[in-house]
């Protein structure tokens, strides 16, 4: 029994006793209603039993307590988020921004909060704290003080900011090596030069940097040549810019990968700023190949632009060159009876950012792209090595290739006996799944980690296996229409991608395994003169001659096999000290030619027998005029035979400005090399190189000798200072 209650002016009163209702009977649905608001009835609306049919029934006008807090908290939650996304880069704060905005609109403004106070702070925020604490500097020292709020913001500088920092820290490192050698004026020049060297890497590893010749000067003797090259180098604020411009693009390019930006869901192998500073790159270099020419020392110039396309630079002959040699190294597995084997290789789940659906993967412990390379190449010489002492041999070729999310994985073309096939297949699967093995508790797990493919004459040669995968991560050729496979974007666009995506993280996507040097093939090609070869030895002759054909099998077994040895090999390189000197005091040491082994190295053939030098390209006028020997070219619109033209006038305006501004300087050249300069070309007086703008002024920049020559000045000058101070001290006494 229960009672019912009637609603009357005087207030609620006692009215009868009766029954419950028998079942069914319907319970009234819930009520929703915002915080702070009271729900609306109907007058004929059922709200509870003991108020059927009676009316509205009688609500708390009031919040609760819990009601209260749970507002208040979840305020200071969206505020705490609020403030943590500020101190953010601002990569960060725009997409996380953008995010916010979207479910504000599709969702309201509850859900919006909710993503950005739970949804960032407890998913996002750990990636990109990870990517933080490996790129910033963690704590204020003595030396970097100065630079620490500036370092920690290098993801969001502009390239002149940059480029101020680095000249700043440059300016330190000089003011410290003369603290230093102040402060150790007792000591020998080779002495104090290593208490430099210290200092200086004690400097540059504070900014998180890698210290030139550190393995080098530490692990072996140390060398006062290599340390003064390794000092001048942290002395220079170009090599400062160099590195903090590299750093801090491969500090964005990983915050990106931290929050998706690259993935199948948004862009695949490289984030979108890193393709278009890549597609920037490419035009910049264009241009300045276009407006740039080559000149030897008789004058001759050619195109730059031509000269390079016709190199392997050109995406084109690149691939079509290692097309050749993979062609090649087939042709050997197929004469020595031997068999190949597709491998991919694929680190585990830890290295990558996102699952193969685009979500985040919560196992990822924050490596990059590079990282993850540098775990599939020591695994591979853990696999050569162990390899090697079992006495297996083999060659091939192997494809470094992004997943969508930019993590490496190696496909592995690889020729071998046929006996020793699964001798060498259960090292190689045993070393891949070592690491993280307990995840590998499927089939399809330990496919994804390792899978192998015999290569069946049937379906197609062993090229045809890797073809598809130079031709996707070189230049997307013959492979118009068809998709990646991870992605479903066009090869076309993979390409690009993954060409962006090996310039960031400076991954070396080809590599050939055993063989012959690349190099020492390429000279031999420049050569193309069977008589010289012949002259020197027989056997270099047969290698030049099937390098010379394109015979990339013949070459390697003329070298000596697809095994042989480098002390062995039967043609090599010849090198040659040039004889000035890099701006940091290093000796430039360049390829001139090649040499037999079985003649000697002091019998070379000589194959670049020019020296050439990148200068400024003539205008059309300019270079008319240079072949035809007049000051203008003839019958044209502004010299039609009708004597002295504005042409003529305008070229011996800029000669005499140019006589004149030398002459102000307190130098005399001649009138021809003043017409070089007006052409383009430049002269060198007291280590100092001169060009002309085409109104006559003139430009100053430092040679080789100068710079080499500043070099020992800046390190002179800590010297200079000790030995002052020890003649003080020497009078003092």
């Amino acid at each position: 029994m229960t009672t019912a209650i009637d609603k009357n002016s005087d207030g609620l009163k006692l009215k009868h006793r009766y029954k419950f209702p028998k079942y069914p009977f319907k319970y009234p649905s819930p009520v929703v209603c915002a915080v702070g608001e009271f729900p609306r009835s109907d007058k004929n609306e059922k709200l509870y039993l003991w108020n059927e049919g009676k009316g509205k029934a009688i609500y708390r006008p009031f919040e609760t307590y819990e009601q209260i807090h749970q507002k208040e908290r979840e305020h200071k939650a969206f505020h705490d988020a609020e403030a943590l996304l500020s101190k953010q880069p601002k990569l960060v704060q725009i997409v996380v921004n953008k995010r916010y905005s979207d479910l504000d609109k599709e969702q309201g403004r509850k859900r919006a909060n909710a993503y950005l106070a739970k949804t960032f702070v407890e998913r996002t925020y750990p990636r990109i704290k990870m990517i933080t604490d490996r790129y910033a500097l963690p704590a204020m020292t003595v030396e970097n003080c100065n630079f620490f709020n500036r370092f920690n913001r290098l993801p969001d500088m502009s390239k002149k900011d940059i480029e101020n920092l680095a000249w700043d820290i440059a300016n330190l490192m000089n003011e410290q090596l003369m603290l230093v050698g102040k402060e150790n004026i007792t000591d020998s020049e080779l002495k104090l030069t290593y208490k430099l060297f210290l200092h200086a890497s004690k400097i540059t590893s504070g900014f998180k940097q890698d210290v030139p010749r550190w393995a080098k000067l530490t692990t072996r003797y140390f060398n006062q040549k290599d340390a003064d090259s390794a000092i001048s180098r942290m002395m220079s604020d170009k090599w400062w810019l160099n590195r903090l411009r590299k750093y801090a693009s491969q500090w964005r390019e990983h915050l990106s990968i931290a929050i998706n930006l690259v993935s199948k869901k948004a862009n695949i192998y490289a984030s979108k700023t890193a393709i278009n500073e890549w597609k920037e790159q490419k035009n910049r270099t264009r241009e300045f190949l276009k407006s740039m020419e080559l000149e030897d020392e008789e004058g001759n110039r050619v195109s730059l632009i031509d000269k390079y396309y016709g190199s392997v630079a050109n995406p084109a002959i690149k691939r079509t060159e290692m097309m050749v040699r993979i062609r090649g190294f087939e042709d050997i597995c197929n004469e020595l009876g031997y068999v190949g084997e597709f491998y991919t290789l694929t680190a585990p789940s830890k290295y990558h950012a996102t699952t193969k659906h685009g979500y985040r993967n919560r196992k990822w412990n924050g490596c990059s792209p590079a990282d993850t390379q540098k775990y599939l190449c020591k695994l591979w010489s853990k696999i050569r090595a162990k390899l090697h002492r079992k006495n297996l041999r083999v060659f091939g070729m192997r494809v470094a290739e992004p997943h969508h999310d930019g993590t490496p994985h190696w496909h592995m073309l690889l020729f071998m006996l046929p006996s020793q096939l699964e001798e060498i297949r259960s090292i190689i699967k045993a070393y891949t799944v070592a690491e993280d093995n307990h995840e590998l508790i499927t089939d399809k797990a330990r496919k994804a980690r390792f899978y192998v493919e015999e290569i069946d004459p049937e379906k197609g040669s062993a090229t045809g296996y890797v073809a598809k995968y130079i031709s996707k991560n070189v230049d997307g050729y013959a492979l118009d229409g068809e998709v990646d496979d991870e992605s479903g974007r066009p090869m076309k666009e993979a390409a690009m991608a993954a060409a962006a995506w090996s310039g960031r993280w400076n991954i070396r996507q080809f590599q050939f395994i055993g063989g012959a040097p690349v190099t020492v093939y390429r000279e031999l090609r420049r050569m193309a003169d069977h008589d010289r070869a012949m002259g020197l030895d027989v056997e270099f002759a047969l290698v030049h001659d099937c390098a010379d054909s394109g015979n990339w099998a013949g070459y390697i077994n003329a070298q000596g096999g697809p095994f042989v040895k480098r002390e062995n090999l039967i043609a090599r390189l010849w090198y040659q000290e040039s004889e000035d000197t890099n701006e940091y005091g290093e000796e430039v040491i360049r390829v001139k030619g090649v040499f037999s082994t079985l003649v000697g190295i002091d019998t070379p053939i000589l194959t670049r027998l020019k020296q050439w030098k990148i200068v400024k390209k003539l205008d059309d006028a300019h270079a008319e005029s240079a072949f035809s020997g007049a000051n203008a070219s003839p019958r044209s619109s502004v010299n039609n035979c009708t004597g002295e033209t504005r042409t003529i006038n305008d070229e011996e305006k800029g000669v005499t400005e140019i006589l004149d501004n030398f002459r102000s300087i307190g130098h005399e050249i001649t009138l021809e090399d003043a017409k070089k300069m007006r052409n383009g070309s430049g002269i060198v007086i007291d280590d100092i190189a001169f060009r002309s703008f085409d109104d006559g002024s003139l430009i100053r920049t430092g040679t080789t000798q100068l710079k080499y020559r500043q070099f020992h000045e800046r390190k002179d000058r800590i010297f200079n200072k000790v030995n002052k101070l020890r003649g003080i001290n020497n009078e003092s006494v």
